[in-house]
């Protein structure tokens, strides 16, 4: 099984481009929650689709937007051909209970939204004109800027292509055999560092990745930056995927 059954690219605002392949091993894809709630536009799908716990599966259609709650079980069932999604995600910093809203409203105990929520209640019930038009004027613009949010998914044609490309390069080059010659290399690094050897192999395989989508320095090679990367990555780095072996280090 591999680490993770997409690859992704996190976007300049935030978001995160993610593609499930064609060749996605079904036995990947597996129940998860996520920690925050999350907003979901398909770009790209054919017959794949998407299952919460004890409901029957939705169908992920191209140019929808689907809402992921946090803490709620999960899976997507494989298709045909690429999934192609861009997600959000709302953070959610406080918790006091139980929220007083149903699930459909995407409004957490203790998050903006519940607060807001709360307030237009708390007007509306009011017997001040002023405070009921506050209310609906608050209303409005909650929608509003959701709506604004789902229209931010948007992406030309070209761009899509070229993210799409960009990712599928990245899955090739990570899922590439490497030659003898370099493994034989990175093992003895391994060795010497006292780290495993697949995490070694997965550091310079990032490399190679990298080189191909964020650049390098002037005139390096591909293999040259998949190198200097490994030379540099450390447990300690947030960066670095390199572990610790149990294993005496040689000497």
């Amino acid at each position: 099984m591999s680490e993770k059954p997409y690859t992704e690219i996190l976007l300049e605002n935030g978001n995160r481009f993610r593609v499930f392949a064609e060749s996605t091993d079904v036995s990947d894809l597996v129940w998860h929650q996520d920690q925050n709630d999350r907003k979901i536009y398909v770009h790209e799908s054919s017959g794949w689709e998407l299952q919460f716990d004890n409901q029957l599966p939705l169908i992920l259609e191209a140019g929808n937007v689907y809402t992921v709650p946090r803490d709620t079980w999960h899976r997507v069932i494989k298709g045909d051909g690429n999934l192609v999604l861009q997600i959000s995600e709302s953070v959610i910093t406080e918790e006091k209970g139980e929220s007083k809203h149903e699930p459909q409203y995407s409004a957490p105990q203790g998050s903006k939204r519940d607060k807001q929520l709360d307030a237009t209640k708390a007007d509306l019930a009011s017997d001040d004109p002023k405070r009921k038009a506050r209310a609906y004027r608050r209303r409005e613009r909650m929608e509003r800027q959701e709506r604004e949010k789902n229209e931010s998914f948007a992406m030309t044609e070209e761009d899509l292509r070229s993210l799409i490309r960009e990712v599928l390069l990245t899955e090739a080059i990570m899922n590439e055999e490497l030659s003898k010659k370099t493994k034989a290399t990175l093992r003895k690094k391994a060795e010497d560092r006292g780290l495993t050897a697949g995490s070694v192999e997965a550091e310079y395989k990032k490399g190679l990745a990298a080189w191909a989508s964020s650049g390098s320095r002037k005139g390096m090679t591909q293999h040259q930056w998949a190198m200097a990367r490994v030379n540099s990555a450390q447990p300690s780095k947030s960066w670095a995927v390199v572990k610790k072996s149990k294993a005496k280090k040689k000497k």
